[in-house]
């Protein structure tokens, strides 16, 4: 006679059996287990919040992966959050070879190749999906030219890394903590009482007898020196006017030494016909003539100056001076 069979061990065997079925449907069906994934790491000094595990990786807005983890250590990362009082979020994603394959990739999403975009500038940022919600993803961009935080060799990571930049938001919210932290270095009140110090001062000197007096004079000095300017300018005129006469004569006086000349160098042209060149009488006369045109250069020097100057006979020969 057989022996029957317990009840409770069929039903826990039906149990196990429907979960592992269910299990291996999910795993096989997806297909995750034969799916090729590559793992990086990204380190963000900024807050991370609205970022979690499940979140996506884009490459210039296409999704190409998930992130993995969110840590709070990742290696020794008790040397980065010591000294420098700073502390570094890092984050592990998993880019999906398949899903870059069909999306039209030809390359492999494998560390040489993340490495070679990497040198051509790729870096992570953190990037709103939505402002509503608050989601978070990782965002990779090319920004060539720019450094990137990079920590992976200074914690001894295990996976290859990803440079981070901060977003445009979190680079002015970093200046404006700089800033206030330069500004709380000031020594506000010290600058506060040199300011009234000098205003002080200032104000003494301004209340100063010396300036007051010299305040006060001001119209006085202005008046005298119109009056100097006034009295130039009526010289000027009484000098033109007595100057008048005596250059007209010096130009008659002029005009009748310039023909007595001619009468003389036509005497003397006619009289070398009987007198030697070399004669003592010749040479004295014709020193006499050249006398006798220095004389007239001179006499006519004078009457040009005169006309320029006026004034030279009282103030002596210089650069007239310009009245305003």
């Amino acid at each position: 006679m057989s022996k029957k069979s317990n009840p409770v061990t069929v039903g826990a065997f039906l149990i196990g059996a429907i979960t592992l079925g269910i299990v291996g449907i999910t795993i096989f069906g997806s297909g995750r287990f034969f799916r090729e994934t590559y793992k990086f790491i990204l380190y963000f000094e900024s807050d991370v919040s609205g970022l979690s595990e499940g979140a996506n990786v884009k490459l210039k807005g296409v999704q190409i992966g998930t992130v993995k983890s969110v840590l709070l250590s990742a290696g020794d990362m008790s040397a980065l959050s010591g000294a420098g009082g700073k502390f570094y979020v890092p984050v592990i994603i998993e880019i999906d070879a398949d899903k870059t394959k069909s999306l039209g990739a030809t390359a492999k999403p494998d560390p040489a190749t993340i490495a070679d975009l990497v040198k051509r500038g790729m870096r992570g940022q953190l990037a709103s999906e939505s402002i509503v919600t608050g989601v978070h993803y990782v965002k990779l961009d090319f920004f060539p030219g720019t450094r990137g935080l990079r920590l992976g060799d200074q914690v001894n990571s295990s996976y290859p890394e990803i440079p981070t930049l901060p977003t445009q938001l979190e680079e002015v919210q970093i200046k404006a903590a700089k800033f206030i932290a330069n500004l709380e270095q000031i020594d506000l009140k010290g600058l506060v009482e040199e300011m009234k110090g000098a205003v002080v001062s200032a104000r003494q000197i301004l209340d100063s007898p010396d300036v007051r007096a010299a305040v006060e004079h001001i119209d006085d000095l202005m008046t005298e020196a119109d009056a100097t300017l006034i009295s130039l300018r009526a010289t000027s005129n009484t000098t033109r006017e007595a100057l008048d006469p005596l250059r007209k004569q010096l130009d008659a006086t002029l005009t009748e030494f310039r023909a007595t000349l001619v009468d003389v160098r036509s005497a003397a042209v006619n009289a070398g016909a009987l007198v030697d060149p070399n004669s003592p009488l010749m040479v004295a006369l014709e020193g006499a003539l050249d006398d006798a045109a220095g004389t007239a250069r001179t006499f006519k020097d004078l009457a040009a100056m005169l006309e320029r100057q006026p004034d030279a006979l009282i103030r002596g020969k210089g650069t007239p001076k310009v009245t305003p």
